[in-house]
């Protein structure tokens, strides 16, 4: 393989969708096999293909972005090269250790102390104990956990939680190091302080990086290659910001109709109120007509009162530009319920935008979140701007026009 430490030829992956048969024992399962009606029974399935005719070449010291909307293929991807699932079709060829870092703190165990986490999880990740304890001091003082490492782990904050889980993560002796969204987490600053150290071992050791994400500005900050895949399909592979540019051509195409797989699973959400389907009524605003009209469609497993959405509003160059939040409303152990959300974009500039819809529910002092849906829809303002607007540059003054400023003469 040369310098390249990655390899996929034609790879394919395609799901099942459903149940099968009502099989529930190891009995019933061994006469499937040998029933040839069942057989075809099953070739007649519904099947979604993940990931079609993927052929990829990475070298060592290489950090690339796998971006693409919610179903692209991008968390499959990562997961056929971590061996947690296979292909149906193709090969994968790999040289080096790899680091899955799909969830950070998985395996961390409430009632150790986040001393002794950091060996076990670092044991589940395949590190030595000798290799633990030379890395010990410097895990700690990345995780920014020092005060309350010998606390046990079920008595920290979600950010303190995932700090520690990035730090071990991050400190393995590994050669790939795969990536899922795992920069989502922690404050700003401690954000910036993994992307720096990503830099640093690509750089300064030759570690590979693949790095899946929605944020397009630490896609920008890490990688130098991107790769676009589009419903399982390898649609560009080269420089970054051209990746990103056809990327957010998709996700802001404007249309009246938006829709999304029933039965999903969302690993950031509790899956208990999903959205399907989001019909506007005026997907491209105006002067005349500044509020978006959308029709929600959605299902609940149970009842649950007093939950809303939150509207964050991206810019074209994916920045948040705002935040609005819906009025209170209640979700009932149904397959379709409906609800009328409405939007003023009064304050925006003329451009296009894409919208990130969570699904919230309010708990004491937290919020749980039952669905999220990234990039879910997409509209654009179109607004007859007064001569001193037509050249507003969003990029150094914003997306949010405020009302003039009153000038009174003295």
């Amino acid at each position: 393989m040369g310098n390249t430490v990655i390899k996929l030829e034609d790879v394919g992956k395609t799901y099942q969708l459903g149940k099968f048969g009502g099989v529930t024992t190891i009995q019933e399962s061994i006469l499937n096999l040998c029933n040839r009606q069942r057989r075809q029974e099953k070739k007649m399935e519904r099947t979604f293909q993940a990931l079609q005719h993927i052929n990829l070449d990475i070298k060592a010291g290489e950090r690339v972005a796998v971006i693409g909307r919610n179903g692209a293929g991008k968390s499959t991807l990562l997961k056929l090269l971590s061996r947690i699932t296979t292909p149906d079709t193709g090969t994968i060829r790999i040289k080096g250790k790899i680091s899955g870092m799909l969830e950070v703190g998985t395996g961390f165990h409430g009632e150790l102390t986040g001393r002794e986490n950091i060996y076990l999880n670092g044991s589940i990740l395949g590190m030595k104990r000798r290799e633990i304890d030379e890395k010990m001091e410097e895990i700690i003082e990345f995780s920014e956990c020092k005060d309350f490492i010998d606390t046990p782990v079920k008595r920290y904050s979600s950010g303190m939680y995932v700090k520690l889980g990035f730090a071990v993560a991050a400190h393995l002796n590994a050669d790939i190091f795969l990536m899922d969204e795992v920069l989502a987490v922690g404050d700003m600053m401690f954000q910036k302080k993994c992307l720096a150290k990503m830099r640093e071992i690509s750089e300064n050791q030759d570690k590979t990086i693949l790095y899946v994400s929605h944020n397009m500005e630490t896609v920008r900050t890490l990688c130098e290659r991107c790769i676009v895949l589009q419903k399982g399909k390898l649609i560009f592979d080269g420089e970054t910001e051209k990746g990103i540019q056809i990327y957010m051509q998709d996700v802001l195409a404007v249309k009246n109709t938006y829709q999304y797989a029933r039965g999903r699973y969302t690993k950031s959400a509790t899956n208990e109120v999903q959205i399907y389907q989001i019909d506007l009524k005026n997907p491209v605003l105006t002067d005349i007509d500044s509020v978006l009209q959308m029709t929600v469609f959605y299902s609940g497993r149970r009842d649950i009162p007093g939950i809303h959405v939150r509207f964050t509003v991206h810019d074209a160059e994916d920045r948040i530009v705002g935040t609005g939040i819906s009025e209170n409303f209640s979700s009932k152990e149904a397959e379709e319920q409906k609800m009328i959300m409405k939007f003023d974009t009064g304050s925006l500039v003329s451009g296009e935008y894409a919208v990130d819809l969570p699904v919230v529910e309010p708990r004491d002092s937290i919020q749980i979140r039952h669905d999220y849906l990234e990039r879910a829809l997409a509209f654009r303002v179109e607004k007859k701007e007064a001569a001193y607007r037509v050249a507003w540059s969003r990029r150094n003054w914003g997306s949010i026009r405020f009302p003039e400023l009153k000038v009174e003469r003295e």
